[in-house]
């Protein structure tokens, strides 16, 4: 899965020449952007996220429109798999243009309404046929705040993205206000990740997990899945998802901007 992505403040895009049409030019607080995410295997499944907000809600109907009629942007028969981690099954949909919110349920027929992808959700994609994604939109949380996910339950798979578009080492930010990257760390072991959390990376490629263990007394805060530390930590790319599973109840993972 490759992913090719661009973020640009209010400000900067008006110093690249787009102007507003109000007589007063308001700058906010909001980082607009995209990633192009490709899922080039037909069939194969690919975990992912929307890393931003899009629309009104994040229906996949306002992810991938029609490009016009009978062309839309995701190819029919694709399938969404949304996760539920309280009964800890999926529930499939299916792309379809010929339907009027653009989606069918499981076994093809016309959904009423269109399922929603929120930022910080993970998510599987099978695309019909190869297709690369791209997703254009607003980073859900602003410059200088944080969004915090709660995770209530120990042990429990949750499917999962930061809800800024980070890449990179899932232990980059600042614990405090999760800026700068995914956080995911504990420098004591009592703050931030718990000790023992688990970090599943799904390869499309193999259709297997890898799995890692949070470790405050690694040097890198992450073992493999035997417990052995790792000379670094794992990474991830804009527009992946993964499961996280806590180790003690109601952790609050704080990604900021």
């Amino acid at each position: 899965m490759r992913t090719k992505t661009l973020l640009l403040t209010a400000a900067a895009l008006l110093a690249a020449g787009i102007t507003s049409t109000q007589a007063q030019p308001v700058y906010s607080q909001n980082v607009v952007g995209y990633a192009s995410v490709a899922t080039p295997g037909a069939g194969v499944n690919y975990l992912i996220t929307v890393p931003f907000a899009i629309g009104v809600s994040n229906g996949a109907n306002e992810i991938w429109p029609l490009i016009s009629p009978g062309n839309p942007s995701i190819p029919d028969g694709s399938l969404i798999l949304i996760w539920n981690s309280a009964t800890l099954t999926y529930t499939t949909y299916q792309s379809d243009s010929g339907s009027p919110t653009l989606w069918d349920d499981a076994g093809g027929n016309f959904l009423p309404f269109s399922p929603t992808l929120p930022v910080g959700q993970g998510f599987f994609l099978s695309p019909a046929s190869p297709v690369t994604n791209t997703f254009a939109g607003t980073v859900a949380v602003n410059v200088g705040t944080s969004n915090v996910m709660v995770l209530k339950n120990a042990g429990v798979n949750y499917l999962v993205a930061p809800a800024v578009p980070y890449a990179g080492a899932v232990t980059n930010g600042t614990l405090a206000t999760g800026a700068g990257g995914p956080c995911l760390f504990s420098p004591d072991g009592v703050k931030g990740l718990p000790d023992g959390s688990l970090l599943l990376i799904w390869n499309p490629l193999t259709l297997k997990y890898t799995t890692y263990q949070s470790d405050s007394q690694s040097g890198s805060f992450w073992d493999d899945a035997g417990g052995n530390a790792l000379p670094a930590p794992p990474s991830i790319t804009v527009g992946q998802g993964f499961f996280l599973s806590p180790a003690n109840a109601n952790y609050n993972w704080t990604v900021g901007l």
